[in-house]
């Protein structure tokens, strides 16, 4: 009878370990019942979190690049502003609404270069806590000694690491975008508050030249924060293509770890009711061998 017992704890254990199975859904309730497969385990469980960080990162990443396609694309709008404005007040020979224009610009402008992502300056460098563009009205900058002067952000780019590869530069400087519209702008409200301004509602022949000669540098501006917009976006293109390597790559690891971890429930199923049928079975030899000896010792 007392293999009969044995028989009988052993497969009470059998049908503890397929109940256990089929309750949680996974093979082992430990890792030590993974056996030959942990190490395997591990290492998909290690690519599986270092591939999370990458695709939080990718995320923060996308978010960032997309607030700044909206930043850069308001300054590159002003510079487009200031040259309408210009080019209007020399083919109507009048400079009336030229000064009104120029300051909407430069708020405009101004507003895209301060522009903040998660509370922080997005073109600050790594001064993040205060604005990179250290004026707020027109008149500030026309007191400067020069535009290049209002800029305070460093020279550090931001980077983000949203693959395996190396750190990709992904932030932009706003001296960097900024500086040769600032000096466009400072320049036309200079030559307006000079002996030879201010623009009135007919242009004098040299304020015409002047202002003829300030196209060039405002097309040169524009066509640069055009080419900046144009590599933010390429930035986007490349961080879009990483999250997707990165959900594929999500998805095989959790193939992997759950092909290692999970249970075929049906298969579960069937040692469960097999275990089940053994536990019976035993019990009842055990009984009947236990009813036996009992009727010997009697005798």
């Amino acid at each position: 009878s007392q293999i009969a017992l044995n028989e009988l704890l052993r497969n009470q254990r059998d049908l503890i370990s397929a109940q256990s199975e089929v309750a949680s859904g996974k093979k082992a309730t430990d890792l030590k019942g993974l056996g030959s497969q942990l190490g395997t385990l591990s290492a998909a469980r290690a690519l599986a979190a270092r591939n999370d960080g990458y695709l939080a990162a990718a995320q923060e990443t996308s978010s960032r690049l997309a607030a700044q396609d909206l930043a850069l694309g308001e300054v590159a709008g002003a510079a487009d502003d200031l040259r309408q404005a210009v080019t209007d007040a020399i083919a109507l020979d009048s400079g009336t609404t030229l000064m009104q224009r120029l300051g909407a610009a430069f708020d405009r402008a101004l507003g895209g270069l301060n522009t903040k992502f998660a509370g922080r300056a997005l073109f600050g460098g790594s001064k993040v806590d205060s604005p990179p563009v250290n004026i707020s009205t027109l008149d500030a900058l026309g007191s400067a000694a020069s535009a290049a002067s209002i800029f305070t952000n460093t020279k550090v780019k931001a980077t983000a690491q949203i693959d395996n590869g190396p750190p990709v530069t992904v932030g932009f400087l706003a001296d960097d975008i900024g500086t040769g519209l600032m000096s466009a702008i400072k320049s036309i409200k200079d030559y307006n508050d000079s002996a030879s301004g201010p623009f009135g509602a007919k242009l004098t022949t040299a304020q015409k030249s002047f202002l003829q000669s300030t196209l060039a540098g405002i097309i040169s501006a524009s066509e640069a924060l055009n080419t900046q917009l144009a590599s933010n976006g390429l930035l986007q293109n490349r961080v879009e293509q990483a999250q997707k390597r990165g959900e594929d790559q999500k998805l095989l690891l959790t193939n992997v770890i759950g092909g290692i971890e999970d249970a075929d429930i049906a298969t579960a199923a069937t040692h469960l009711q097999q275990a089940q049928t053994a536990v019976e079975a035993s019990a009842r030899t055990f009984s009947l061998l236990r009813n036996l000896s009992l009727l010997n010792f009697l005798r």
